[in-house]
């Protein structure tokens, strides 16, 4: 898989001939490669330096925090074969403190505006330094209402991640959009924050007849136009963030499906792919219903109910969660969970500013790994995080959220912020997390709107009755991760002490840690808060000497840890404990301990009637060292009893185990 992070930090910025040439050969691959972030950055284009392409201020003006935009209606004229567009948009909203001398929106300079219009009336502005400054009418009513009509042409800029593209695929033209985290600006005139989001949008789409477009929400009108010509209108009724808002066309292949909802609502399903790619892309496409099954009950309610979901593909590698329609470059189920999730996290709720943008890209990291364990079992699930762990240095918290590259860190921004979700499961329990996340996503203030990481914070706080300051404070604002030493012995008064060291020379981390003590024939299980250099825990008297003891064991912790000791006499054994239930009637469960120093080990478990004849071998593998569990679901076996049988070249054990049917 490709990073275009870390490939980033090899080249020179300034070498833009080597990263145009470098890039575009990443691009032909990555039109169905699987990227480990799901925004790959492309860092030239012919338009315009890499400096530019990265960097861009992400202030709000003092203007613009005095006005709340309602509504955008978007009309754009595609030229494909000059690469120009010819625009009108018109902008609702209201002044909502001191009323301001100008009302200030976002417009890249590379485009011309040809007018505004105030009441059907031209209109004084001024277009400079990206923004487009028009004096404030004397006549506004109470509530300080205005609507304005921008007009304007121009070829536009790609910044970023690509804003607005006039591309190719297989020779035929294609334009994509992805306008986050500032790019918005480079194609159309809005307030580009994604606090303030519209409550409702029209993007109304000319373009040559041979070409679909699509965009978000519903598609309310399609209309033949002279000249080879089609207008597609499409109207978003939810409240919706600028970088959201999207466009693309292609002569695509599309079809059709449905998903019933938690609450019996019937949602469409809309794909649009390129023709040559549909039989590629089809069965993965196909999972998106069952991961809207599991995302609603983890979640809640699909958020955008009333319209659709779907992708539409493009050629950029990686994918964008525009509201209802997902941009793909790519067909991994990972991809497709990761994009479906951020209409939770990132469309319904959306970052306050990018200093906080973990709150859209950490959640939908972690929705991949909800995926996995959904299909693959918690083993799945815990590989995952183990695969996406990070260690180095950096906030998550954006300091300075001006480039593209710093925004979106692979490693902090989605890696890191990852597991940061995944550890708040820990901290929470699966029961207190998952209604936590609910209440997040339908808080009133919050839902269809934006956040930041204090809101989340102390939605937590109040669903979980938890002091979270310093999770979130060591975390997210702080740096890298604990390291833990453990060491352990037996008092005279045969109590277990349990002594932890955090041996980092960092912060201090408070969390709660689960210990597990490994015991002839048991295992025990106990949690422990933790936050200090050294803290020593009296875990009370045992009837037996333990072999071992492991520090969250579980690995709901991004951690490093060393045992002083963990291995006494006698020495452990291989441990097969009692089947459970047992009797049983569907199913019976094994579990085992393999202890470290025997490595991997080769082992048969068979299943014997009571006459010692064969009846079903369980499992033939080699198996890692530590707990494990099997099961044996017995399909066409009478009623009786039968001998389990566990052996390996290092032990034999048999359990008689009694079926009931």
């Amino acid at each position: 898989m490709i990073n275009y992070f870390n490939i980033l930090n090899e080249i020179k910025k300034s070498d833009c001939l080597t990263l145009l040439l470098y890039f575009s050969l990443l691009n032909n691959y990555s039109v169905l490669s699987q990227v480990t972030v799901d925004k790959p950055i492309n860092t030239c284009t012919s338009h315009k330096s890499a400096s530019r392409l990265l960097n861009r201020p992400n202030t709000v003006s003092d203007n613009q925090k005095m006005i709340d935009i309602s509504y955008y209606k978007l009309e754009i004229d595609i030229n494909l074969v000059e690469q120009q567009i010819h625009g009108s948009v018109l902008v609702e909203g209201n002044i909502i403190s001191e009323e301001p001398d100008i009302i200030e929106l976002d417009l890249s300079e590379n485009l011309t505006v040809d007018s505004v219009l105030y009441l059907d009336n031209l209109w004084d502005f001024i277009h400079l330094n990206d923004k487009i400054q028009i004096i404030v009418p004397n006549n506004l009513n109470d509530d300080k209402y205005f609507s304005f009509e921008i007009i304007y042409h121009g070829r536009p800029i790609s910044t970023g991640f690509g804003s607005f593209n006039f591309s190719k695929y297989r020779g035929i033209d294609h334009i994509w959009t992805l306008s986050e985290p500032y790019g918005s600006r480079d194609w159309w005139p809005c307030k580009d924050d994604p606090s303030d989001k519209a409550d409702s949008v029209d993007i109304i789409i000319t373009i040559p007849s041979d070409q679909i477009a699509v965009s978000n929400g519903l598609l309310v009108d399609q209309i033949d136009l002279e000249n080879d010509r089609k207008k597609f209108h499409w109207a978003e009724r939810y409240p919706i963030s600028t970088y959201l808002v999207s466009i693309t066309t292609y002569p695509y292949r599309e079809w059709t499906d449905e998903y019933i909802g938690v609450n019996g609502d019937t949602l469409p399903l809309y794909y649009y792919v390129y023709p040559d790619h549909y039989d590629m892309v089809y069965d993965n496409y196909a999972t998106t219903k069952d991961m809207l099954y599991l995302f609603e009950n983890k979640f809640g309610e699909y958020p955008f109910i009333n319209e659709k979901y779907g992708h539409v593909e493009f050629i950029r590698g990686g994918g964008m969660e525009h509201q209802t329609i997902s941009s793909l470059g790519g067909h991994s189920q990972w991809l497709i969970a990761h994009e479906l999730a951020h209409q939770w996290w990132g469309n319904l709720v959306t970052c306050e500013s990018f200093h906080h943008i973990w709150l859209n890209e950490g959640f939908a990291r972690f929705s991949e790994a909800l995926w996995q364990e959904s299909i693959g079992g918690n083993k799945a699930y815990k590989e995952y995080w183990i695969a996406h762990a990070y260690y180095g240095s950096g906030t998550i918290f954006v300091e300075e959220p001006t480039s593209a590259y710093e925004i979106f860190n692979g490693n902090l921004t989605y890696n890191k912020a990852g597991w940061v979700v995944h550890m708040l499961r820990g901290v929470l329990g699966d029961s207190i997390f998952y209604e936590t996340l609910k209440s997040y996503g339908s808080n009133d203030s919050l839902s269809y709107n934006s956040a930041s990481t204090s809101d989340f914070q102390k939605v937590c706080e109040n669903k979980s009755g938890l002091d979270l300051e310093q999770f979130f404070q060591q975390w997210i604002y702080g740096e890298y991760y604990p390291k833990y030493e453990l060491f352990w012995h037996i008092s005279d008064k045969n109590e277990l002490i349990v002594e932890i060291n955090q041996i980092q020379n960092w912060q201090y981390f408070k969390m709660p840690i689960q210990l597990e003590v490994i015991m002839p024939g048991d295992t025990i299980l106990f949690k422990v808060e933790n936050q200090n250099k050294l803290e020593e825990y009296n875990l009370g008297t045992l009837e037996n000497t333990p072999y071992a003891v492991y520090l969250d064991p579980d690995n709901w912790i991004l951690k490093e840890i060393t045992y002083r000791n963990n291995i006494l006499t006698p020495e452990p054994k291989i441990i097969i404990y009692p089947a459970y239930p047992n009797p049983f009637n569907s199913q019976t469960v094994i579990r085992y301990f393999i202890p470290e120093y025997l490595g991997e080990v080769e082992s048969f478990i068979r299943i014997f009637d009571v006459r010692g004849n064969f009846v079903y071998e369980v499992e033939t593998d080699r198996w890692e060292t530590g707990y494990g569990v099997l099961n044996w679901k017995p399909k066409n076996n009478a009623s009786g009893t039968y001998f389990l049988q566990f052996t390996s070249d290092k032990f034999l054990s048999t359990q008689k185990i009694v079926l009931i049917k």
